[in-house]
């Protein structure tokens, strides 16, 4: 008994161990050498390090976070964070909630922005933010320092596909959003993806789910039963005056739900949903 639980607890520390090494693309950084101890955070104790936005990190599945101090020969140093998370649409999500709508958005990794003496950037599953520190590192160092950091992730980094299904005719820039869980109020309508637009009045927002066909019928039938709708789902577009979120217009096709929110005429901009609509693949 004493024996296996020992081997046990062997087989978890080593485990553990595994789980903890610093990535080796992160250790040969041209021109920088890590300085000092490596901070390893999991799902487990984020807090520790983030506390108040922990919760927020996990909603976009969190796996794990990296905080590595790099020295230059110059004795300048950096502070590299590298937020790991389930995979390149869940990175995205968690970037775009905290990169501000007036961005000066930068060519690093899939796409990157300056603030207040750091750089935030993603590259496929990694959502990386580079600190500058005391003396401070010239702006051409820090952000080419940023950028071998995203190369070191991927070569050719890119935001993810859903994004170019949506029209570009008046589309305002940094305005996507991935929307991970319960979209318009529904329970269960998780995973998608929005941009807004620019119109007349105020700017109106497209959005697009694709997915298991079985997922869009019960998303479907969920908003159906709150709009006290009792006609059969068909390939259509539906159009309902929502008491909680105004006026919603609805496309459907198998696997897909595309749809305008935050208009007060939806029927003014259906050659923008008909364009989203028949560009998902």
């Amino acid at each position: 008994m004493k024996y296996g639980i020992i081997v046990a607890l062997i087989l978890f520390l080593s485990s553990t161990i595994i789980a903890q090494n610093y990535p080796a693309k992160f250790t040969s950084i041209e021109g920088w050498t890590i300085e000092g101890e490596k901070q390893f955070f999991s799902r487990d104790n984020l807090y520790d390090y983030i506390n108040g936005a922990s919760d927020f990190y996990l909603g976009y599945d969190f796996h794990d976070l990296w905080v590595v101090d790099y020295k230059n020969e110059a004795g300048q140093m950096l502070t590299l964070e590298l937020y790991r998370h389930g995979n390149a649409m869940q990175t995205f999500g968690i970037y775009t909630e905290e990169r501000p709508q007036t961005a000066k958005l930068q060519e690093i990794g899939a796409q990157g922005f300056l603030e207040s003496g750091a750089v935030f950037f993603l590259a496929d599953d990694y959502y990386v933010k580079v600190y500058n520190s005391r003396p401070e590192v010239p702006e051409c160092d820090f952000i080419a320092f940023a950028k071998l950091v995203a190369n070191a992730i991927c070569s050719d980094c890119g935001l993810p596909q859903q994004f170019a299904w949506f029209p570009q005719e008046g589309r305002i820039a940094s305005s996507e959003r991935y929307m991970s869980e319960n979209f318009m109020g529904i329970t269960g309508f998780n995973g998608v993806c929005t941009v807004e637009y620019a119109t007349d009045a105020k700017p109106i927002r497209l959005f697009v789910f694709q997915g298991d066909d079985k997922k869009c019928q019960m998303v479907l039938s969920k908003y159906f039963t709150r709009m006290k709708y009792k006609k059969k789902i068909k390939v259509k577009t539906y159009d309902f005056d929502d008491p909680y979120i105004g006026k919603v217009k609805l496309a459907y096709k198998e696997g897909v739900i595309t749809g305008v929110l935050d208009a007060p005429n939806p029927e003014a901009h259906n050659a923008l949903l008909e364009a989203l609509h028949s560009a998902v693949e």
